[in-house]
């Protein structure tokens, strides 16, 4: 096992030791399913009316909600547990945690973004960088005297690639656990087809 599997079983771990299940039944984690796939198609909106970077905030927070998703449903905390002490209550722990071992098992985002900058997405989710680049997708910033924006700070190719990646996840973690959720994954792979190839 490598190391990157090592924490994200690590994380794992620590995710489901806390904290009560997300979602109560099927109809629960469908709605859940059609919030992230919502979430999808908003960033692929967004990313094709040239607003990059909220199009690469929308992705990263349905990678987000992805991994509340996963974890969430196998949870079996009685108590509830503050959203402090909470890893899906974490940026970087809930990056960390979509971006599981499996993800980079097939084929399609390996064809569509190349593997090493697929590799590259995976460590920059494990090592917090996503949390960075998440803010500096919303927030403007005054950096060595000079203004940073949203616009120029994240460009349009790795929104692309975000967006393809979040797509990925949600397939991965959550398809196939109800019929509503196959049906959601056709909408996906139409988001994941028009980008793949842009």
């Amino acid at each position: 096992m490598t190391e990157a599997s090592e924490e994200w079983w690590s994380a794992v771990e620590a995710a489901l030791a806390v904290g009560q299940r997300l979602g109560n039944s099927s109809e629960e984690f469908d709605r859940i399913c059609e919030h992230i796939v919502q979430l999808l198609e908003d960033a692929s909106t967004l990313l094709a009316a040239g607003s990059h970077s909220t199009g690469a905030f929308l992705s990263i927070t349905a990678l987000e909600e992805t991994s509340k998703a996963h974890m969430g449903m196998y949870r079996r905390g009685a108590a509830p547990v503050k959203r402090s002490k909470d890893p899906l209550y974490k940026h970087g722990e809930k990056h960390r945690l979509a971006l599981g071992p499996t993800v980079a098992m097939g084929s399609r985002l390996q064809a569509a973004i190349g593997e090493g900058r697929m590799r590259e997405l995976i460590a920059l989710a494990g090592s917090g960088g996503l949390v960075v680049l998440r803010e500096a997708a919303l927030y403007v910033e005054q950096k060595d005297g000079a203004l940073s924006t949203p616009e120029t700070s994240v460009p349009r190719s790795t929104a692309r690639e975000l967006l393809l990646l979040a797509v990925e996840a949600f397939d991965d973690a959550l398809v196939g656990y109800t019929s509503r959720s196959i049906e959601l994954s056709a909408r996906t792979d139409k988001v994941f087809e028009m980008w793949a190839g842009a």
